[in-house]
């Protein structure tokens, strides 16, 4: 037992030793490579194709179908003074609107407020009729003047929802320039 366990401890720095050529350990590297570039592209046709069958199945989703019209204006290109949030009912009934939501945005935080009124009179929740057009004008030296970091972000957006729990939205506008605007 004991020469069994000599002669197999004495092989072992043989069996270390017995191999003259380093093979290159980049394909292994280049395989991983290849794989983490493959899941997301597999993930993005994956999620395609379910997109794909799941829009079958339901009404498709129109811009047609909104009743609101919602538009964030402002006077000038880059760092406003004035927005002006215009507010028309493309719908064949009359709406009523709860206080729209202005939200400022950077690249990793959001500031959100709610429009109340206009010179300390509460003016929602508002019926909006048919065909009929709602503007709001909003002074942001207000805001600024509240926190002073508002002047440091990028976007602003406005959310309004009505009474029976429907959310519209207008698109983002710049506030300032960024690299991603």
């Amino acid at each position: 037992m004991k020469k069994i366990v000599s002669i197999s401890l004495s092989l072992v720095p043989l069996g270390v030793v017995a191999q003259n050529e380093v093979a290159p350990e980049g394909y292994k590297l280049l395989w991983v490579v290849l794989i983490l570039l493959a899941i997301p592209i597999v993930y993005y046709f994956v999620n395609k194709l379910v997109q794909k069958s799941g829009s079958k199945k339901g009404r498709p989703v129109s811009v047609a179908w909104r009743k609101l019209k919602i538009d964030l204006l402002k006077d000038r290109t880059y760092r406003p003074n004035v927005l002006t949030l215009r507010i028309t009912n493309q719908g064949r009934k009359d709406i009523d609107l709860e206080a729209p939501v202005l939200c400022f945005r950077k690249v990793w935080s959001k500031r959100k407020f709610k429009l109340k009124g206009i010179n300390r009179y509460e003016i929602y929740p508002l019926y909006l009729e048919a065909g009929k057009t709602h503007e709001l004008r909003i002074d942001l030296s207000v805001f600024h003047s509240h926190d002073r970091n508002l002047k440091r972000f990028y976007w602003a957006k406005v959310r309004v929802l009505d009474t029976k729990g429907k959310k519209y939205s207008s698109s983002y506008i710049t506030l300032r320039k960024s690299l991603f605007s």
